[in-house]
């Protein structure tokens, strides 16, 4: 979509006068009326997939969050003919919904001419398009959508990674403000590979050692190599929400960026929220930025390396140490079968260590620091895990926190698991992280940061929502708690379900959603009480609901 160049005044002209992109507005008692009294309606739909636009919209333009998308600027583009805002409204519905392919657009996407009028399209546009481009040569298939996913990919593909990392940056923000997260949170850092294959513009390379068994016996160790990117990621714990983000190629070090992402988190949450404590893997483990987390008044839990005087020496003290212990029980089989079994893990905390001599103050010019002068840390030993005795393998946490309760620091390490499972694995999974539109560096990055902020906004929807529900009930439960264990594939497919007897009714610039039974009733026809849902109550009841005379 590039033509000659076109002043900004024609651009916001052309989308104001001609394209009319604003989203529609949600007004089910205007469309009821309109209904009753028999009016001309626009449209009528299934709801479907389209239930996982309605409130979540709205909740985006609460937040703010559609201000930001106009915010996008693309400098590559000279001549709009469909406005950024839109192309980025449709590439955010495609994260949303999981779409895979670029291809499959235009039949799981584009001709959702309901999902398509929720964020800016009438339906000449969706049936029509914006141009007759290729019309002389399209004979048997009829066009499916606006545009073409090609015209998609491409255009979203020019986005620059500084304006891609500012939305993310401002959603973080956004949410922050409108009180998603708590006081106090724990940041959980860690990465994670995009691998892709040779043929994408500017990949990254890793070379991989591995180990194959032979069939005489024995391993033989060949070298593999990977290709792409990896993201690093800084993630809220109590809600599993990404606060700050940063895709490298794949072969680069990750462990430089645990400063860099801790700061841009605390900038992104502003003076709503403060991140108290930082969990990280062994990657991770620097002195140097250790010591200036532990300069900000930040704790952090960090897993010691094999080899380290400062984990040998946590080592050497577990036998004078105090045990700490906690067990649970699993069951195994069913029935007149099931057996039960106590699962025991067993700590012991050790304080005062001042062997890891990269942790401190930079040194006096001239002079080295020496152990005695040295910061101190404390320490957590694993001496069993699940009823298994770990000796000198077992795993040493390091802290600059309070070690007395080891189980609380135990616990809080724990934590990293979560952004493996609950940010790049469901990444990974139903919200397609590792499928990009196009193959080159800086689409990777667009999608990745794009993708990253619709989990973060998704996932605080969700959060949110529980918690209207569940305001008057006065819960102990926050965060991630709240959805009780349900994920994204869960939540798409509830929606669909509660949303499989719905319509959406257009009318106009508003819209209104509303179970078949109500808009066959309030279009006049006659049911049995049998045939009326009993959450919906009498006609009358339907009518009264709507502020309609029955």
């Amino acid at each position: 979509m590039v033509h000659s160049k076109q002043t900004t005044e024609e651009i916001r002209s052309n989308i104001i006068n001609n394209l009319s992109w604003s989203a529609a507005e949600r007004d089910d008692s205007q469309v009821a009326c309109a209904i009753h009294q028999g009016e001309e309606l626009d449209a009528v739909y299934s709801l479907n997939e389209t239930g996982l636009l309605d409130e979540f919209w709205h909740f985006l333009e609460r937040v703010g969050i559609l201000q930001l998308v106009g915010n996008i600027r693309v400098p590559k583009i000279e001549r709009v003919i469909i406005p950024m805002v839109q192309i980025v409204l449709l590439y955010l519905l495609k994260v949303l919904f999981g779409i895979v392919s670029m291809n499959a657009l235009p039949v799981l996407l584009f001709s959702n001419v309901a999902a398509m009028k929720l964020v800016g399209f009438n339906a000449y546009q969706v049936f029509k398009g914006f141009t007759k481009r290729g019309d002389y040569a399209r004979k048997k298939k009829p066009k499916q959508g606006p545009l073409s996913a090609q015209s998609l990919s491409q255009n979203i593909s020019k986005i620059p990674v500084e304006g891609v990392e500012s939305f993310f940056n401002g959603c973080i923000r956004c949410l922050a403000v409108f009180g998603i997260f708590g006081a106090k949170v724990t940041g959980v850092v860690d990465g994670s590979r995009i691998e892709t294959t040779d043929d994408y513009e500017g990949h990254g390379t890793l070379t991989v050692e591995r180990r194959k068994r032979q069939k005489g016996g024995g391993w033989v160790k060949f070298f593999e190599y990977l290709f792409g990117w990896k993201v690093v990621a800084l993630m809220e714990l109590d809600t599993r929400i990404p606060l700050a983000v940063k895709v490298l190629k794949i072969e680069a070090y990750e462990g430089e960026w645990l400063v860099p992402l801790v700061k841009q988190a605390q900038i992104n949450l502003g003076e709503h929220s403060r991140i108290v404590k930082v969990v990280a893997d062994r990657i991770f483990l620097d002195g140097v930025d250790l010591w200036e987390l532990h300069q900000m008044g930040l704790v952090f839990v960090i897993l010691a390396k094999a080899g380290m005087k400062v984990r040998e020496a946590a080592l050497a003290q577990v036998a004078h140490g105090k045990i700490q212990s906690r067990s649970h029980t699993v069951f195994h089989g069913h029935g007149r079968f099931q057996t039960q079994e106590t699962l025991t893990t067993q700590l012991v905390a050790v304080t005062g260590l001042n062997q890891y001599i990269q942790f401190g103050p930079p040194p006096l010019l001239g002079k080295r620091r020496t152990r005695k002068d040295n910061p101190r840390l404390n320490a957590v030993v694993v001496r069993m895990w699940n009823n298994q005795l770990m000796g000198d393998s077992g795993h040493v946490y390091l802290t600059n926190g309070e070690a007395s309760d080891a189980f609380a620091v135990f616990d809080t390490y724990d934590g990293r698991s979560l952004i493996e499972n609950g940010l790049f694995r469901e990444g990974k999974g139903p919200w397609v992280l590792e499928h990009s539109p196009q193959k080159n560096e800086n689409a990777v990055i667009v999608h990745v940061v794009f993708t990253m902020a619709m989990m973060a906004l998704s996932t605080a929807y969700r959060i949110w929502s529980h918690q209207q529900h569940l305001a008057e009930q006065q819960t102990p439960q926050s965060g991630i708690a709240l959805l009780g264990g349900e994920g994204t594939k869960a939540w798409r497919r509830r929606l669909i379900q509660e949303n499989r007897d719905k319509v959406i009714v257009f009318v106009e610039d508003h819209y209104g959603i509303f179970h078949a039974t109500e808009f066959a009733i309030l279009a006049g026809l006659r049911i049995k009480p049998e045939g009326i849902p009993p959450e919906l109550g009498s006609p009358t009841d339907i009518l009264l609901h709507y502020g309609l005379s029955p």
